[in-house]
């Protein structure tokens, strides 16, 4: 019989600590190199406890994606719910979130996520529900006449796919930070999808978040 742990606020707050802690290590230096007893003695608790809150690191790694995932959309609702006048205004804040991010974590955690099939299995579904959501806000912006019709977005966002399986397998990010290579396949996307009012827009404001935007103009 597995045992029921009660959820007191203590243990509620140790779970979120244990979920940052590790996440913090997984993006800094892989998920290989780290190891349950490093969080356990980061955090100076006892290996059991941390035992007794997660049963092994896959599904630690999972719960932090989860949480991650969760908390990026999370941020992408209130910024459209404030912000998000147009689809340029959404798109160019997901740019800027996703260089956030990928200047904070090691190319090495995105190579070793291939060895955890149950990791694996949540971000394969949660990509096929974002591709969903992702083809209508295309049909959005030919309507608001930023993106070309001609356009086609599966081949689009096939090319980025590969073009991002490619850096890591010629190990690319060894010459230029995952960040710079990042940047580049996805404002070239960008570009080559948008109409000449989206690239205007994108000349305009691509260095300046939206959310920020209304604090420049007032300068």
């Amino acid at each position: 019989m597995n045992k029921i742990l009660i959820q007191t606020p203590y243990r509620q707050k140790l779970h979120q600590r244990i979920l940052k802690e590790a996440m913090r290590e997984f993006y800094s230096r892989g998920i290989k190199a780290v190891k349950m007893d490093d969080i356990a003695q980061n955090l100076a608790i006892s290996k059991r406890t941390l035992y007794e809150i997660y049963r092994n690191k896959e599904e630690l790694l999972l719960e932090g994606i989860k949480n991650a995932e969760d908390e990026f959309d999370l941020n992408m609702a209130e910024f459209i719910k404030t912000y998000g006048n147009n689809v340029m205004d959404i798109m160019i804040e997901f740019y800027h979130m996703q260089l956030k991010f990928m200047s904070e974590v090691s190319p090495l955690f995105f190579e070793e996520l291939n060895k955890y099939d149950q990791v694996l299995y949540y971000l394969e579904t949660k990509h096929r529900e974002r591709d969903a959501k992702a083809a209508e806000f295309f049909k959005r912006g030919i309507q608001e006449g930023f993106f070309r019709a001609d356009a086609n977005y599966e081949i689009v966002t096939e090319i980025g796919r590969v073009a991002i399986e490619h850096s890591f397998k010629s190990q690319m990010y060894k010459k230029y930070s995952f960040q710079t290579i990042t940047q580049n396949i996805v404002l070239l996307i960008i570009r080559g999808i948008c109409t000449q009012q989206g690239l205007d827009m994108i000349d305009r404001t691509i260095f300046i978040k939206p959310s920020d935007r209304k604090d420049f103009e007032e300068i």
